[in-house]
């Protein structure tokens, strides 16, 4: 479904459809997990330390600006 409230103070929100929610229940826990820590991993390394402040902002629900 698709929250159409506002991001209170600052982070982000995305859209996952019913249809992907079904696939990523179909994997392993250690699928799972494996899944996680290549993106966590992907994101970090293309990162400058400009952007990983930022990212850290977002994540504590504090604006960038």
């Amino acid at each position: 479904m698709i929250n159409e409230q506002p991001a209170q103070g600052g982070g982000f929100s995305y859209y996952v459809s019913d249809e992907q929610l079904i696939e990523f229940a179909k994997l392993t826990l250690s699928e799972r997990l494996s899944w996680v820590e290549a993106a966590r991993e992907f994101t970090w390394l293309a990162q400058t330390p400009q952007t990983r402040e930022r990212h850290e902002r977002l994540r504590r629900g504090l604006k960038i600006v």
